[in-house]
């Protein structure tokens, strides 16, 4: 299969009217981790040799700020590994922004969350990705080093908890813990976490190097969102359902609006719209798991606010046109308002953001498993 080329000038027709403000930004400050994780989507490892300095950092945390931003999530890699995490991270609480810093909770510590609490950061989110015998065998260490993951970061989100930062959980659903969702629930629960993200495991980054033996099958998004509905009603744990599960299903009005508590609808990718993802090196990119065929610039070549006001650069979305949609999504009656669903599980997919199989809308009829089959080889490796 042949990938699309350069996807944003591909949607050059009539533009959405949507307030363009850059409100959540995800910023990977450094490609360095301590872990090789199965699912990566950036295949982080070392740290790259072009990444901003501490000086550069600081510039595009004013540069954020005064476009807009109200939220950083500081990134990576693992954003730990990088030292002077503490002084972008105080730079953008003393500019006003709302900080989170997201982690795989090997590093965490009394004193990580003591300095995160110092610096003004309101939020850590911590990978757990199943029980300890899943969860360790996907999160690889990088080198020798000992000890089970999987407790590092139950002890990583108790920190947290016990601490006046808002604690989320992140869960990328994979064919490993599918059917352990009702147990992580009751795990996320007992813990006392503030939130619990659910997003797809996509196929992306290490991953493609691996096979797709990981990945859920459209088929089972029924079940995943059975699921999840359930635990929106039992209300016990506020859930985060990922843009990437969808859509307009019996139960899309609870999945939707479940963080908020309210009843609401999938209204299109907002990548490039509200959201955008800064790169270790400062490329620009609408969505943090969009791949690099969507960078837009380079912070060190041109300023932020430069980049964000040419909206041609994020035509994929700002000058969304229907007609060139593909598949099953050409033909559906919510593809004025959906667009495909997910930007990059369609891209990752099928080559195209303009046809995504993974929709309740197409599960368990052939066309879906036919648009599987167009999946790039790689992934066909078992």
């Amino acid at each position: 299969m042949t990938r699309s080329k350069a996807p944003e000038l591909r949607a050059l027709g009539p533009a959405v009217q949507l307030p363009r403000i850059p409100e959540i930004c995800f910023w990977e400050i450094t490609d360095a981790c301590n872990l090789r994780c199965i699912h990566c989507e950036a295949d982080a490892g070392r740290a790259a040799s072009d990444e901003l300095s501490t000086e550069e950092a600081l510039q595009v945390a004013a540069e954020l700020s005064a476009a807009g931003s109200r939220s950083v999530n500081l990134t990576g890699g693992e954003p730990l590994v990088r030292r002077d995490w503490p002084v972008i991270a105080r730079r953008l609480h003393e500019l006003g922004v709302s900080v989170t810093l997201i982690t795989n909770g090997v590093l965490v510590n009394q004193d990580t969350v003591a300095r995160l609490v110092r610096v003004g950061a309101t939020g850590l989110s911590v990978s757990l990705d199943g029980n300890r015998e899943v969860h360790d065998a996907i999160r690889l260490p990088a080198g020798r080093a000992s000890g089970s993951r999987y407790e590092s970061a139950v002890r990583a989100i108790e920190l947290a908890v016990a601490s006046p930062l808002k604690i989320a959980v992140i869960t990328q659903v994979h064919r490993d813990n599918l059917h352990d969702l009702g147990r992580m629930y009751e795990q996320m629960a007992s813990l006392g976490v503030d939130a619990w993200q659910v997003q797809i495991c996509m196929p992306l980054g290490r991953l493609l190097k691996l096979g797709r033996r990981y990945l859920i099958d459209p088929e089972d998004l029924d079940d995943l969102h059975e699921q999840l509905a359930g635990f929106i009603a039992d209300g016990r744990v506020r859930i985060a359902v990922a843009d990437n599960i969808g859509y307009y299903g019996p139960h899309e009005a609870r999945l939707r609006g479940s963080v908020k508590g309210i009843e609401s609808f999938w209204m299109g990718c907002l990548a490039g719209c509200r959201v955008v993802a800064l790169c270790a090196n400062g490329d620009v990119k609408g969505c943090p798991s969009h791949p690099k065929e969507f960078v837009v610039g380079n912070v060190r070549k041109e300023p932020f606010s430069q980049i964000w006001a040419d909206r041609r650069r994020f035509a994929y979305n700002t000058a969304w046109n229907q007609e060139l949609l593909e598949g099953a999504c050409r033909s559906c009656a919510f593809r004025r308002i959906c667009r495909a669903g997910c930007t990059t599980m369609a891209y990752a997919t099928t080559g195209t953001i303009y046809d995504n199989p993974y929709c309740v809308q197409r599960t368990g009829a052939a066309a879906v498993r036919d648009t599987l089959g167009a999946l790039p080889s790689e992934l066909e490796k078992s």
